[in-house]
């Protein structure tokens, strides 16, 4: 069997922690790099049997290498805290490390988040799910420098796909829901304004209609009920946001006062002050 080291990135993830290392204990080495959490995200690693660095936050792309660079072994598996690898892939990615593997190939994986306690449906596109690489080499792969958010893998060879599907659950609730959403907004509209991309009145209109359709029917999510509905909503906003942000950022100057079309600061003080005196000693005749 090759060799498996699963990295792990945290802070302050004492809720998570335990049930990720758990859904790997069968691997060679778990390895937890840890960013200054305050909480027993350390403590619960380290009793689980995980090697556990520090490091303060460097970025996701430059944490990333640093957590592959301690690892022990050069196959690698990347997860998140709140990620669980479940019975049918981790017995995909057993399957691979027993047989012979190419050290250019990555192996990508299905990803399927929650939403008030259902299981959603993997919505992303094939080729996203294609590149989803998360089992890699790393004398021959890494992670894309390139990018600032929804990091990924780049390898030199074949992106090969295993059965089974991680699980990402947090149990957001809906504060916490549109806050990391807006969170990634304005991060998705910074990429999007660097690759030169244009926010159109068409893509602002059209772009969230086509995300809700893609989610709540072609992934259907109409099948639960309420809760796809909602989800499928808040996707199609997270759309809208992200490239009304965008537009912003190519269309906006921020004005902090108004102009002097709609109110005038150039006026008399003396003269107001006395208008001002005037109409009240009328008044109070």
């Amino acid at each position: 069997m090759n060799p498996l080291s699963v990295v792990i990135l945290a802070k302050n993830e004492e809720l998570f922690i335990e049930r990720c290392i758990c859904s790997v204990q069968w691997a060679d080495e778990v390895l937890v790099l840890d960013s200054g959490s305050t909480d027993k995200t350390r403590e619960i690693a380290k009793s689980l049997g995980a090697v556990v660095y520090e490091q303060e936050w460097l970025g996701w792309t430059e944490q990333h290498n640093k957590a592959i660079e301690l690892a022990k072994h050069d196959w690698i598996l990347t997860l998140d805290c709140d990620e669980i690898v479940t019975p049918q892939l981790a017995t995909s990615i057993k399957t691979v490390l027993h047989h012979p593997m190419k050290e250019q190939d990555g192996y990508s994986m299905s990803r399927r988040g929650d939403f008030y306690d259902v299981l959603l449906p993997d919505s992303s596109p094939r080729h996203r799910r294609l590149n989803f690489i998360r089992l890699f080499n790393r004398k021959f792969s890494g992670y894309d420098p390139s990018l600032k958010v929804h990091e990924e893998v780049r390898v030199s060879g074949r992106a090969i796909p295993l059965n089974g599907y991680l699980i990402h659950w947090r149990g957001y609730l809906m504060d916490e829901y549109i806050t990391s959403a807006n969170r990634y907004a304005t991060i998705e509209a910074e990429a999007l304004n660097e690759k030169g991309v244009q926010a159109t009145w068409f893509i602002i209109i059209f772009r969230p209609i086509l995300r809700f359709i893609w989610c709540y029917f072609l992934h259907r999510e109409c099948l639960l009920g309420t809760k796809g509905l909602i989800h499928s909503l808040l996707a199609a906003s997270r759309e809208y946001i992200r490239y009304t942000k965008l537009w912003e950022m190519q269309k906006v100057v921020r004005t902090i006062h108004p102009p002097n079309s709609i109110f005038s600061t150039t006026y008399k003080v003396e003269e107001d002050s006395l208008k001002a005196t005037s109409l009240f000693q009328e008044n109070y005749k």
